[in-house]
């Protein structure tokens, strides 16, 4: 036996048939491991999901619920200094991530003013409709 030989074959080792990969066993035994961890994964995930989704939908209405309570020229003006930095971040070359964090607040508030309801449009800064006046 050549050291070569013995370095891949170490004392005790079994000889193994050809074509037949080394580590196929551990291979299978981690492959078999990382399905159960996935499955798993999977349903804690699934089992987790409702709470997640009616407590995002929760927050997202009551931050929409408190930005409709703002005036129309408050949310411009906060929108406005979101779209500046998402612009900045952007010219700067920032990550796309941090560019999108920075214009996503805009989206939020655009979203606030146009879902609005109407009775409570009402109440803000908007023009009043005008009427026209016939001459009798």
């Amino acid at each position: 036996m050549t050291k070569v030989d013995a370095a891949r074959h170490p004392p005790g080792d079994v000889a193994r048939a050809p074509g037949r990969r080394p580590h196929g066993d551990a291979v299978a035994r981690r492959a078999s491991g990382a399905v159960g961890i996935a499955r798993t994964g999977t349903s804690a995930l699934l089992r987790r999901a409702p709470g997640a989704m009616r407590a995002t939908r929760t927050g997202a209405q009551g931050t929409t619920n408190a930005l409709q309570t703002l005036p129309d020229s408050t949310l411009r003006w906060l929108a406005a200094g979101s779209v500046g930095l998402g612009a900045g971040l952007y010219l700067s070359g920032a990550p796309r991530v941090a560019t999108a964090a920075g214009v996503l607040p805009a989206l939020i508030m655009g979203a606030a003013m146009v879902l609005r309801p109407v009775a409570a449009a009402a109440g803000h800064d908007h023009a009043a409709p005008r009427t026209s006046r016939t001459r009798a």
